[in-house]
């Protein structure tokens, strides 16, 4: 090859290494809408695919009337390593009381994902957005987060992986369906493995929840029940009612 091709080689790539290091921030945002099919969005990005930010809304899909945004915008930082890796740090002022640290890894069998240790907040009338049940269930409350070695792996087959541990700490929930307010505070612990598992229980309050389950291929399926504290029937009917199926003073919840 002569100096002129090799210059001009040299000048095309240096302009594709442009044209990605300078990728406008509505990258992303077309690239999570398209993967998640609009029900996780990034609404009005700004910055860079590397540095930017955007309000983070949860709908049910294209066209939703029930989309919600967090009250600030997410932040962003990504960062590509040595190792061939990817380091993303992110930020909410609302949620997260230091940036999340999440690392994707290339591995031989596929894709690692990990989360390093960490804590945050997330208000439960977000759910909202992803239209039903949520938006039946009008909940409110906060759910805080705690992760261990959290880590999800993908297989070049397709299968999944959770690795790690997280607890959810539900605080003082409510529900537009009932007029009890709150409702109770909740437990829901979830445990990686060969097979993911989850657990629910009841902190305290009226509405008693309780059940277990596990993360299949098709997604979660969970068994529990749900009862009303002694005093609280008439509070809770409507609520018990939506949640799944009456057996005397039981309601079985049952999902997947």
């Amino acid at each position: 090859m002569t100096t002129s091709r090799w210059a001009a080689l040299g000048a095309l790539l240096g302009a594709v290494a442009g044209v990605v290091w300078q990728a406008p921030a509505a990258w992303l945002a077309y690239g999570i809408n398209t993967i998640s099919q609009q029900r996780v969005q990034l609404r009005q990005p700004q910055g860079t695919l590397w540095q930017g930010s955007a309000q983070w809304v949860l709908s049910s899909g294209a066209g939703s009337q029930d989309a919600l945004a967090l009250p600030q915008r997410l932040s962003w930082k990504l960062q590509p390593q040595a190792d061939a890796s990817l380091h993303l740090a992110l930020s909410l002022p609302c949620c997260t009381p230091q940036p999340l640290q999440l690392t994707l890894r290339p591995a031989w069998t596929g894709l690692r994902l990990e989360l390093a240790n960490a804590s945050s907040q997330w208000p439960l009338a977000w759910l909202s957005g992803l239209g039903a049940p949520w938006n039946t269930l009008g909940l409110e409350g906060q759910a805080h987060v705690h992760t261990q070695s959290l880590a999800l792996q993908w297989q070049s087959s397709g299968a999944l992986q959770l690795q790690g541990q997280a607890q959810l700490q539900l605080q003082s929930v409510s529900s537009r369906l009932s007029t009890l307010r709150p409702l109770g505070s909740y437990a829901l612990q979830l445990q990686g493995g060969q097979t993911a598992r989850v657990q629910l229980s009841t902190q305290s309050g009226e509405l008693h929840l309780s059940g277990q389950g596990e993360w299949r291929t098709l997604g979660l399926h969970f068994e529990g029940q749900g009862q009303a504290g002694t005093g609280s029937e008439a509070a809770l009917a409507n609520l018990l009612g939506v949640l799944g199926q009456r057996q005397g003073n039981t309601t079985v919840l049952r999902w997947g």
